[in-house]
């Protein structure tokens, strides 16, 4: 049987909720253990729920806290992250990457499932990444929050430089066509797309160069190329479009497949089906874990909802 079926099989068995939770507890701890026994490896979990689509659920700068607790104690010689995460901001994943690098002297991500914008950024920081077929990487074009919408920072460049070539070309008699737009955005907009664009590409040259192509004479080239394709909106089309093992490997990047090492691909695929479930049975949105049985996880908080009181009419004596 599949190994997700499998699972949800056995759970279904057990008819009491504490002993599904033991059960979770107990596999998914085994799973670790097992990991590290193939690996050697210490073994650190950055797990997010997609489908709550909550803010906190991104890679925040609140982060950095649970970040600090699994790191510590681990061994420094190296560590396998496995990863499953929507990305968030570039800044707190810089942060967080900084943290990683200052402790671990080689960092290696595992990929069951999905790492996507900014958690695409932090997996190129590592000296290696595993994927298989199940596995994608994403696009790392910024997208820039505009009325509570998130706008690819490419469309906006090109909206405007688009106006600005019409204009300069038909002179200012097709200006008023243009005036809704220009209105529409602050000019300093421009400059944050911009600004947003380079950091994200810089980043990445960054980490590549010092970590995934140290010591190749061509790191430098191969890690421009690398981070202006994956930043490339006008390629991808969509900031969620897949990058599959075999694409991410044809524009450069250093992919070790899971597929070779059996035993490994299907502890990690059961550990990753046991969180999946985990957090679709409780309101956790995002988990912290490492090897030494330190865990952590931040819930979707509780709102509270104040009913407002009536006064009781007062009776009065007569």
């Amino acid at each position: 049987m599949p190994i997700f079926q499998r699972l949800l099989a056995e759970l279904n068995q057990l008819p009491q909720p504490e002993k599904q939770v033991e059960f979770i507890d107990s596999f998914r701890r085994e799973k670790i253990k097992e990991i590290k026994g193939i690996t050697k490896r210490e073994v650190l979990i950055y797990f997010s729920d997609f489908k709550k689509n909550h803010p906190l659920g991104a890679i925040t700068w609140e982060d950095k806290t649970c970040f600090a607790d699994v790191i510590e104690g681990l061994d420094k010689k190296g560590v396998d992250i496995v990863i499953h995460s929507p990305g968030g901001s570039a800044e707190a994943t810089q942060s967080l990457v900084c943290m990683l690098r200052e402790h671990f002297d080689n960092v290696r991500f595992i990929v069951p499932n999905m790492a996507k914008s900014a958690a695409t950024m932090m997996v190129l920081s590592g000296n290696e990444i595993l994927m298989d077929d199940r596995s994608e990487l994403g696009p790392i074009d910024p997208q820039i929050q505009i009325n509570g919408n998130f706008v690819p920072a490419q469309t906006l460049i090109d909206g405007f430089e688009e106006a600005k070539k019409v204009i300069t070309d038909a002179g200012t008699d097709i200006l008023p066509a243009y005036l809704p737009l220009l209105n529409k955005y602050d000019l300093h907009i421009l400059q944050i797309c911009e600004n947003a664009k380079r950091l994200s590409e810089e980043l990445v040259k960054d980490w590549l160069s010092r970590y995934m192509f140290l010591g190749d004479e061509k790191a430098a080239e191969k890690a421009e190329n690398i981070a202006k394709n994956l930043a490339d909106h006008k390629k991808y089309l969509s900031h969620g479009r897949p990058i599959g093992i075999n694409e991410a490997r044809s524009i450069g990047i250093r992919i070790s497949d899971l597929r070779d090492n059996l035993p490994l691909r299907e502890k990690i695929w059961e550990l990753y089906c046991i969180l999946e479930i985990m957090l679709d049975r409780s309101p956790i949105i995002k988990l912290y874990e490492n090897s030494n049985g330190v865990f952590l996880a931040k819930n979707i908080p509780f709102q509270q909802i104040m009913i407002p009181q009536v006064p009781q009419e007062q009776k009065t004596s007569k």
